[in-house]
């Protein structure tokens, strides 16, 4: 008894916690169902589910901008964390700004490449003409979402880093009812409307995210956040702190970028392997984002009863609230396993797919949610290492382990075995290897070299 009294916590504290990870939580769901509200009405276009393989491989680069996204915003966001807990303002500030400005750069030279050679992305993945038709339509307008994306990402990351998440969840919320209103008016051609398929989905998430970031320029523009609109303020950053930046970014992003190639390599053996299961595969890919958005909840609890701790100093603190909040990963883990397993089985259902494509779906999903509760403790790590500044571990644990075992893994079975082993088989073994490095970052994380205050010159 007296080994586990650390890891447990008051009922205060885990109702902070809880407080800060349910808002995080619905957010990252709300965005979930963006893709699979497109996927469902996109879906019922055919049977075979090419229709839905064309929207899931077109929006495979956004994985992939959004993982360099994703990279500088967790290196901004550990750093506005530390110096928010340290109460500088003016840092957290010029954070934000830097991060609109390279946000702002990168959708639009993502953006061009898209509008410039859809075809040629579209190719990378897949060969059935039909498919790449359907998604090359789909390409030539969704690009132009990437630039309000960058917009609001930016501030949704940052207001997370404060523990600010009530009002990203409402935003999400309103875009979402939005987006699948304007998807089913457009992809089936209501009121009045052309039946414009997919191209109508690429339509439709195009404006919900339009209006998403006009709720944060008013939100900016309205002075209701410490953050301001402006791309100039990156230079009240002090030489100092911007080569911190980027020596915190470079790792995150460079391993952002590493892990979204990873993800996209599995998917394309998967591709080679069987290609007309994709559609199989992506209904177990969109049911199974429901254990990484739970996961993507512990994120903003580790920012704010973690990071803020080590920005004030509080070195001590951190460590205990390190310890008591990863009882909580663990139960919640657990019982995302258990949800997934159902959903798994109902779901699929849901798509009006062939019922071979059905069954697929439902081993898949379920596969992929037993391992559930180790993805939940290694992304808890993860995110430990990084609100530390512990970049390099971070990276080398998340990108590095995936390339050098799983990715490997699945390049052999598409090269080797393609049409002789069962889909299923394939993200089994993949899921597994990918989940073993919770081993590793159990024992990285005990060794404490996260634990320091970064805003110490």
């Amino acid at each position: 008894m007296q080994a586990i009294r650390p890891f447990i916590g008051s009922r205060a504290f885990y109702k902070s916690a809880l407080a800060v990870m349910i808002p995080v939580t619905i957010q990252q769901l709300i965005n979930n169902l963006f893709n699979m509200v497109d996927n469902l009405m996109v879906g019922s276009l055919d049977v075979n589910g090419l229709a839905m393989s064309a929207v899931t491989v077109a929006n495979r680069p956004f994985m992939i901008f959004f993982g360099l996204f994703f990279g500088m915003t967790g290196a901004a966001g550990l750093m506005i964390s530390q110096y928010y807990g340290a109460e500088d303002h003016k840092t957290c500030q010029g954070l934000f700004s830097l991060q609109l400005l390279i946000g702002l750069v990168a959708s639009l030279l993502f953006g061009l490449v898209l509008a410039s050679f859809p075809e040629t992305v579209m190719r990378i993945f897949v060969s059935d003409p039909y498919t790449i038709e359907l998604g090359v339509s789909y390409l030539r307008i969704i690009w132009l979402s990437y630039i309000p994306v960058s917009i609001s990402s930016t501030c949704i990351f940052s207001l997370r880093s404060l523990g600010q998440n009530r009002v990203s969840m409402a935003v999400s919320m309103a875009a979402m009812a939005v987006n699948a209103v304007c998807n089913y008016v457009l992809i089936f051609g209501k009121l009045g409307f052309p039946a414009m398929g997919v191209a109508g989905a690429a339509i439709g998430t195009l404006i919900s995210r339009l209006v998403e970031m006009i709720f944060y320029l008013w939100l900016l523009f309205g002075k209701k956040t410490i953050f301001r609109f402006s791309f100039a303020d990156f230079r009240l950053l002090s030489r100092t702190q911007l080569c911190a930046f980027v020596m915190k970014a470079l790792p995150l992003i460079a391993n952002e970028i590493l892990w979204t190639c990873g993800m996209n390599i599995y998917f394309w053996s998967y591709a080679r392997i069987s290609e007309p299961s994709l559609p199989a595969v992506t209904i177990g890919e969109q049911l199974s984002q429901i254990a990484s958005v739970m996961a993507m909840g512990t994120s903003s609890a580790v920012s704010v009863l973690i990071g803020t701790e080590l920005g004030a100093n509080r070195l001590e603190r951190a460590k205990s609230n390190c310890r008591q909040l990863i009882t909580l990963v663990v139960c919640i883990g657990v019982v995302c396993a258990l949800l997934c397993s159902v959903l798994g089985a109902v779901l699929p259902h849901a798509y009006q797919v062939t019922p071979e494509l059905r069954t697929l779906a439902t081993r898949i999903t379920i596969t992929m949610g037993l391992f559930a509760p180790f993805n939940f403790v290694y992304g808890f790590c993860f995110y430990c290492m990084r609100a530390g500044g512990d970049t390099r571990n971070a990276m080398l644990l998340d990108s590095g382990y995936m390339w050098l075992v799983p990715v490997p893994a699945a390049l052999l079975m598409a090269l080797l075995l393609p049409g002789r082993i069962p889909i299923s088989t394939a993200v089994f073994v993949v899921q597994f290897l990918m989940n073993a490095k919770v081993i590793i970052a159990l024992r990285t994380l005990r060794k404490g070299k996260w634990v320091r205050n970064i805003t110490i010159a």
